[in-house]
């Protein structure tokens, strides 16, 4: 397909019901974005790396593989921003497709607003970092954040532990990676819920509150994975979450 070159974005869209693809499609269009579409989740990976969307429309109910396995897949070569389509009562689908790396998730049957909403959000928030969003300390290299044990590699999106005489890496998917670089570039600080939630997610409307918390789980999860301590990220109980100074990190004598 010839992509004009005015175009918003790309958007890659997962979906088996064929009169929903067709009206995003043309939704879509009609604001400027190039799309691609797909019945199901057989042709997902190579149609990331032949179309390389900006951004992944992807529904939880396909036939054959579901959404939550397309998902394990896409994350494990790449952090492309994962929107969800859920049912729009099932909490619990919403909890596991963020869990397991979704950047965000719009109910069924749902506006054509709401999701050129949360399509624009999701955007924004891949954009690269400000750099005074947390400058790095004296001394470090530019492209990092670094503390205790951890290292936050900007331009890779991926977070390195090193302790115990090993070393350790995750890839993170954009929202891992912005929230990972909010919280270790304010080591120390109590952040408030509605602080973290209008800093990362610039529309904190569109973002149900137990959503939080299931984000900041996933942090924790990561932290394990990679041999570190998932305390690291303290809940402040009534009030948010911080992140412990690197004193508290390290282990004692």
């Amino acid at each position: 397909m010839t992509i004009s070159q005015d175009v918003e974005a790309k958007i890659m869209i997962v979906d088996d019901a064929v009169r929903l693809r067709t009206r995003l499609e043309d939704f879509l269009l009609s604001h400027r974005f190039a799309t691609e579409s797909i019945p199901d989740g057989r042709g997902a990976l190579e149609t990331l790396e032949r179309f390389k969307p900006d951004l992944i429309l992807l529904d939880v109910m396909l036939p054959g593989e579901d959404g939550f396995a397309v998902l394990r897949r896409i994350r494990r070569v790449s952090a492309v921003p994962v929107i969800m389509l859920t049912a729009a009562n099932n909490r619990t689908d919403r909890v596991k497709g963020l869990d397991q790396g979704a950047d965000d998730y719009i109910g069924k049957p749902f506006s054509l607003g709401e999701l050129l909403a949360r399509v624009r959000a999701v955007l924004r928030r891949a954009r690269p970092l400000a750099p005074d969003r947390g400058p790095a300390a004296a001394g470090e290299p530019a492209d990092s954040l670094a503390t205790g044990p951890l290292t936050l590699e900007i331009s890779r999106h991926r977070l390195t532990f090193l302790g115990n005489g090993q070393e350790a890496h995750k890839n993170l998917s954009l929202l891992e990676f912005r929230l990972f670089y909010l919280f270790m570039a304010n080591v120390g600080q109590i952040l408030s819920r509605d602080q973290i939630l209008e800093h990362i997610f610039d529309d904190k409307a569109l973002v149900e509150t137990h959503s939080l918390n299931v984000y900041v789980n996933r942090l924790r999860k990561i932290l394990a994975e990679l041999g570190a301590d998932p305390k690291t990220l303290a809940t402040v109980w009534g009030y948010g979450y911080s992140w412990k100074p690197a004193e508290a990190e390290r282990p004692g004598p």
